[in-house]
């Protein structure tokens, strides 16, 4: 008589159909973590953005102080208007040189910071609802007023002439991306379905299959 097959016996995972690898949960926090990031960075951008317009980059000094110095010429600077020319002046570098350097334009600097956030480059913008045909509108009048404002400042901001299209490019740009985040509440609806996502999973590992006290 031939002796019954021994049943092989299934995976963990299957014979509890209702735990979730914590594996799955983990790249869901993951990717929740890496919008919180990313939120953050578009709250910081305009610091990184007001160093840029500074021409200026970081240093470390030998006892691991940080400073920013002027590396390149400002965006915006100061200029003589008899000249025309920058106005220059001379400070002592963190490594003890003495070097020549440009009069940047703190308050041109700060409009156009201002401007930004006002046009959606924050935090609040990227979670809320924006409609296709608003956020196209809201563009495209951005676009032209920034147009107009760099026309009309370029010479009191100390903006050079060539770079005129090239800047304003930079500024549309930062805005279009930042602001079709809310179109059609996108990514609003990525963290919602992804919070709901890690809800249900975490609810479904800590459910026993069976009723009672899994114990």
């Amino acid at each position: 008589m031939e002796e019954a097959p021994i049943p092989q016996q299934q995976p963990y995972q299957d014979n509890q159909p209702n735990l979730i690898p914590s594996a799955d949960v983990q790249r869901e926090m993951d990717s929740l973590s890496s919008i919180s990031k990313m939120i953050e960075s578009i709250a910081d951008y305009p610091n990184t953005l007001r160093r840029e317009f500074c021409g200026e980059k970081m240093f470390e000094d030998a006892e691991g102080v940080i400073h920013w110095v002027q590396d390149t010429k400002p965006v915006f600077v100061k200029l003589d208007f008899e000249t025309g020319l920058p106005l220059m002046k001379t400070v002592k570098m963190p490594w003890g040189e003495e070097k020549e350097i440009y009069i940047v334009n703190d308050n041109a600097v700060e409009e156009v910071i201002s401007l930004l956030k006002f046009a959606g480059v924050n935090q609040i913008n990227p979670i809320g609802y924006n409609s296709p045909d608003n956020y196209q509108d809201d563009l495209k009048e951005f676009e032209c007023k920034l147009a107009g404002l760099l026309a009309l400042k370029q010479k009191e901001w100390g903006i050079d002439k060539e770079l005129l299209p090239t800047l304003q490019f930079k500024l549309k740009t930062i805005v279009q991306d930042v602001r079709s985040m809310s179109v059609n509440g996108n990514l609003l609806k990525t963290i919602q379905t992804t919070t709901q996502r890690i809800e249900q999973m975490v609810e479904r590992g800590e459910k026993p299959r069976f009723g009672g006290n899994p114990f």
